[in-house]
């Protein structure tokens, strides 16, 4: 899984990592804001995609849709790099992010089977460090060839890469999953807290869309309909969902970072893009030891801990704001900018990543993908938003400061939400954790 969604990731930040050199091209009609208009039908894919493929990946069983995925944003990434026209462009990368969105949902669905409830939130810092690996290989790589090859060639790459994964995926993937799954059955039986929710351990075999964890889940044997409804009466699902639509706005800043380098610092595309891979850096090692302190930690104690890493993504971005405003010299503004690119990423990531991915898996049950798409598509439709408006206000003259205030008050936003999710998730479950 960790490799397969790392193609995924490949395939959207390709077009980041090339975007100042596309800008750079003058063959091509591209300035800032048109770089956003595709950033943002990219993120419509996104939407679409999430709203569709989560209950694709319940009813035909994630392995396949994750398998699928891969191979038809291989196909539209290479198809990108032939291309010259922006409306061209719109559609290729709206197909390769709708493809991409497929890969939550259905990793959901394969986690729900493989992997006892204990294990959820490592499981998902595993998934979460795989899209950072891939992120950060993505932009270090790619950027080195920019020294050698065009923009094209970097979607050529990454397409052949995707493809040839796809291609050879299924086999290890059906492996793992039966490793993994004698593994949960394992460590259940080693664990008082396991065995209690793990009542029929025959049953994961039997049916592989259900894993005996949800046996006694109330949404395991009612329809996608009423599933819905049961989401969307729930205080809890509104709230995780304007939570992480303010954090992928947030997380949208990685789209501009390259572009944000070039033009503050003069920078060529090759160094601007190796730059900005401080901030999947900051992703990678928040993702990578999150997962196993959110099993670690009591659930009172993660609203101090996700509360505090929110309010530092905020002083970050006041930070980089302020450094517009005043002169402390060039290489000393470009290293303070690149700390704080790093610890912005690393403060947002646990947020957006753990707590809703382990919500939607405890509280969809048996319909997790339909949850996640729901949660990712709202979560996308505030960042298709912000990449058409943050595009258009960063075009304009010193529109970077204004880019910075939206992205400031976002954050505001996303730690009261975040916080007020985590304390109504903490009180709801008080009399079961004091019973």
């Amino acid at each position: 899984m960790c490799i397969g969604y790392a193609m995924l990731m490949l395939c959207r930040t390709v077009v980041s990592v090339a975007g100042p050199a596309m800008i750079a091209d003058p063959s091509l009609n591209l300035d800032v804001a048109s770089f956003g208009a595709i950033a943002g039908w990219g993120t419509a894919g996104n939407l679409v995609g999430k709203l569709t493929n989560g209950v694709l990946a319940d009813k035909l069983g994630g392995s396949r849709v994750f398998i699928f995925s891969i191979g038809l944003a291989a196909i539209a990434t290479f198809i990108f790099g032939t291309l010259s026209s922006n409306t061209a462009f719109f559609a290729l990368y709206f197909l390769t992010i709708f493809s991409k969105s497929a890969g939550w949902p259905s990793m959901a669905n394969i986690i729900r089977v493989a992997f006892t409830k204990d294990r959820h939130g490592r499981i998902w810092g595993f998934i979460a460090t795989s899209s950072r690996i891939s992120s950060v290989a993505t932009t270090l790589l790619l950027s080195a060839l920019l020294l050698v090859l065009s923009w094209r060639g970097l979607f050529y790459v990454a397409a052949g890469i995707a493809l040839l994964v796809a291609i050879i995926l299924p086999k290890f993937l059906n492996r793992e999953n039966t490793s993994a799954k004698n593994l949960s059955r394992n460590s259940a039986s080693t664990s008082d807290l396991a065995s209690e929710s793990d009542s029929n351990p025959n049953s994961e075999t039997d049916n592989p869309q259900q894993s005996d964890s949800y046996s006694d889940h109330p949404l395991t044997d009612k329809d996608t309909f009423t599933a819905l409804l049961h989401f969307i009466k729930s205080p809890s699902f509104w709230l995780i969902s304007f939570g992480v639509s303010a954090l992928a706005v947030l997380f949208e800043f990685q789209v501009f970072i390259p572009i944000y380098l070039s033009e503050t610092f003069d920078l060529q595309p090759s160094e601007a893009g190796m730059a900005s891979a401080v901030f999947p850096i900051g992703c990678l090692i928040a993702v990578f030891t999150g997962g196993f302190v959110f099993d670690k930690l009591s659930k009172k104690s993660i609203i101090s801990v996700m509360g505090l890493t929110l309010v530092v993504a905020i002083c970050c971005l006041l930070s980089l704001r302020f450094l517009g405003t005043v002169d402390l010299g060039h290489q000393f503004e470009f290293i303070l900018t690149m700390v704080l690119i790093f610890v912005f990423g690393f403060a947002i990531s646990p947020a957006y990543y753990i707590p809703m991915s382990v919500f939607a898996i405890r509280f969809g049950g048996v319909h997790c993908g339909l949850l996640v798409g729901l949660i990712d598509a709202l979560a996308y439709f505030g960042a298709m938003i912000f990449d058409f408006i943050g595009g258009e206000v960063a075009n304009k003259e010193g529109g970077w400061q204004d880019f910075l205030l939206i992205l400031i008050v976002t954050s505001v936003i996303a730690t009261i939400t975040m916080i007020t999710f985590l304390y109504v998730d903490y009180v709801k479950d008080k009399p079961k954790l004091s019973a």
